[in-house]
C-alpha cells in the first residue's frame, strides 16, 4: 500500500496492550510508515506514570487487559492527562461498547484485525488533533500573559473604557517600532502617565526621560536634548551631557511639542531621521539609541496650517500616533476614577477612605472638566481633605461645579403636545418638545437642562448635535453650539 503521509513524524506515540506480538506487530507498523517514536507497555498500570515522564501526542490502547481494564485505564487517563488524544483497540466489535468508550472520551475505535490504512488514518487524525489543540493553547496562553503584562504596563491609567483599552493593544502591538510615537489629548488627560506605561510595557534597560519643550528657545532645547562641549559659551566652565545621553536605550518624552519653535523642530525632524547629534559647541556627532514619544494637547495638523509647525516634521511624529479622549467623552470612567483618588488622597492624608453618596456622581456627571483628570483628581484631593469622619464632604465639589438640586418643573400639559386634537405625537416627538422644552426652562443653559433631564452633559449635547439641522421644535433653536459656561 501507498506509504501515508505523516505530518508530524517526531510525535510520541504510546501503545497498551498486554500481547507482546500485537505490541510488536503495532510498533513496526507505525515506524514503517514514519512514526520514529513509538513506546510500547505491557502492563497498563504502568501507564499513568509512563505518560507522566514525557509529553505524549497519542495513546493506543487494548481494553481487554488483566490487573486493570482498559475502560477503567481509558477514564484514568483521560481524566489525569485530557489533552491527549486516545484511540481505543479491540477484538470485541460491539456498538454498546464502543459508544461506551466514545462517551468515556475516546478519540477512535479501532477493531482486531486492524487494517494498515485504517491505523495510519486514525493516528494522524489523533496526532493533528493533539497539535492544533497544543497550539491554540499556547496561544491562548500568550495572549492571556500578553493581556496580564500590558494590564499592568498601564496600571496606572485608570479606565474601563473600549477606546482607550484599544489604545493599550495599539501600543503593545508596537513596541518594536523604531519610529516616535505621537499622543495627543487635552491637558490633563493622561498623556504622561499612557508614555510611561508604554516604556514599562517596552521593558527598555534605560531611563525615562520626560522634557517640556513649551518655553524652551533654541539654545536652551540644544543644551538640553544634547549638552554642550566646556567652553561652548559663556557660564560653560565644563562639559555636560544632555537628556539624550541620560535617555540611552530608554525613552524620551518630548512634552508640548507643538509649542516648540520652528528653529528647534529642524533640529528634532534631522534628529528623528538620523539619530545623530552634536552637543553644543561640539563637532563630535553621538548616535542616540533612545525612543521617542512625544505629546501635545494642540491640534498639529492646524497648526502646520498655519504655518507655525513644520509638515515634513508633522508626517515624521503621526507614523504612529493615538489619541487620549477627554474625560467628558468616557464619564463611564468616573465610579473608577472616583474611588482610585479617594483612596490615594486618603492615604496621602493619613485617613480611611470616607464613604460617598450615589448624589456625588450626579453632581461630578454634570461637569465640563476642562481640565480633565487631573481636574477631578485635584478636585477629590480636596474633599478628601476637608472631609470630617467617614463621609465625603461634597460642599467644596458642589460650589466649584455650581452645582443646584435639580428642581421639579411643571410639565406641560399633555393637551398641549395634541395635533389637530385627535392625533398624539411620537415618543421621539414628544421628547424633542420636552427638551425644548427643559432648555427654555432652563435659560438654553445645556448644564442646567441636563440636570433636570437627568443625563449627563454630554449625552445632552451630543443629541443636540444630531437633532439640530435648524430645526426648530415650539419655535426654539436646539441651541448645540451653546458651550458650557
Amino acid at each position: 500500500m501507498d506509504t501515508p503521509k505523516i505530518t508530524h513524524p517526531d510525535s510520541k506515540i504510546l501503545i497498551i496492550d498486554d500481547d507482546v506480538d500485537v505490541l510488536e506487530t503495532i510498533s513496526s507498523t507505525l515506524e514503517m510508515a514514519g512514526w520514529s517514536n513509538v513506546v510500547t507497555l505491557a502492563d497498563g498500570c504502568m501507564a499513568l506514570d509512563t505518560l507522566k515522564k514525557d509529553h505524549y501526542s497519542c495513546v493506543l490502547l487494548d481494553l481487554n487487559m488483566p490487573n486493570i481494564s482498559g475502560q477503567e485505564l481509558l477514564g484514568s487517563i483521560g481524566a489525569t492527562f485530557p489533552g491527549i488524544p486516545i484511540i481505543v483497540i479491540t477484538a470485541i466489535e460491539d456498538l454498546e461498547t464502543v459508544v461506551s468508550c466514545m462517551r468515556a472520551g475516546a478519540h477512535d475505535y479501532l477493531v482486531k484485525p486492524i487494517r494498515e490504512s485504517r491505523l495510519f488514518t486514525a493516528v494522524e487524525n489523533a496526532i493533528r488533533l493533539k497539535s492544533i489543540k497544543d497550539e491554540q493553547m499556547a496561544l491562548k496562553k500568550s495572549l492571556l500573559e500578553r493581556e496580564t503584562r500590558t494590564h499592568k504596563a498601564f496600571e496606572e491609567f485608570i479606565t474601563a473604557h473600549p477606546r482607550i483599552i484599544s489604545i493599550f493593544s495599539y501600543l503593545e502591538a508596537i513596541l518594536k517600532t523604531p519610529f516616535p510615537i505621537l499622543i495627543t489629548g487635552e491637558s490633563g488627560t493622561g498623556k504622561g502617565i499612557m508614555a510611561r506605561g508604554f516604556y514599562k510595557l517596552c521593558g527598555c534597560a534605560g531611563e525615562f526621560i520626560a522634557v517640556n519643550v513649551a518655553g524652551l528657545d533654541d539654545t536652551l532645547f540644544s543644551d538640553t536634548l544634547f549638552g554642550h562641549k566646556k567652553g561652548a559659551f559663556t557660564g560653560a566652565d565644563s562639559g555636560r551631557n544632555g537628556l539624550l545621553q541620560k535617555a540611552e536605550n530608554g525613552i524620551i518624552l518630548l512634552d508640548e511639542i507643538g509649542d516648540l519653535e520652528i528653529s528647534s523642530q529642524v533640529k528634532l525632524l534631522h534628529l528623528l531621521q538620523d539619530r545623530e547629534y552634536h552637543p553644543v559647541g561640539s563637532d563630535e556627532i553621538r548616535k542616540t539609541s533612545a525612543k521617542f514619544v512625544v505629546a501635545s494637547n494642540r491640534n498639529l495638523e492646524k497648526l502646520v496650517e498655519e504655518g507655525k509647525f513644520r509638515s515634513d516634521l508633522y508626517y515624521r511624529l503621526t507614523t504612529h500616533s493615538v489619541h487620549i479622549p477627554s474625560l467628558r467623552e468616557r464619564l463611564e470612567d468616573l465610579p473608577l476614577l472616583i474611588r482610585h483618588f479617594i483612596k490615594k488622597h486618603a492615604g496621602i492624608f493619613g485617613k480611611e477612605p470616607p464613604d460617598y453618596s450615589p448624589e456625588l456622581l450626579e453632581v461630578l456627571s454634570c461637569h465640563p472638566f476642562s481640565g480633565n483628570v487631573r481636574e477631578l483628581e485635584n478636585m477629590l484631593a480636596n474633599a478628601v481633605a476637608t472631609s470630617q469622619g467617614n463621609i465625603l464632604n461634597l460642599d467644596g465639589l458642589k460650589k466649584i461645579v455650581k452645582w443646584d438640586a435639580p428642581k421639579k418643573l411643571k410639565k406641560p400639559e399633555m393637551q398641549s403636545f395634541l395635533k389637530d386634537g385627535t392625533n398624539a405625537p411620537s415618543l421621539k416627538e414628544f421628547e424633542n418638545e420636552y427638551i425644548a422644552w427643559v432648555l427654555k426652562q432652563s435659560s438654553n443653559d445645556i448644564t442646567k437642562a441636563a440636570k433636570i433631564l437627568g443625563m449627563n452633559y454630554s449625552s445632552l449635547y451630543r443629541r443636540l448635535q444630531k437633532a439640530n439641522q435648524a430645526e426648530k421644535v415650539n419655535s426654539i433653536e436646539l441651541p448645540v453650539g451653546k458651550k458650557r459656561k
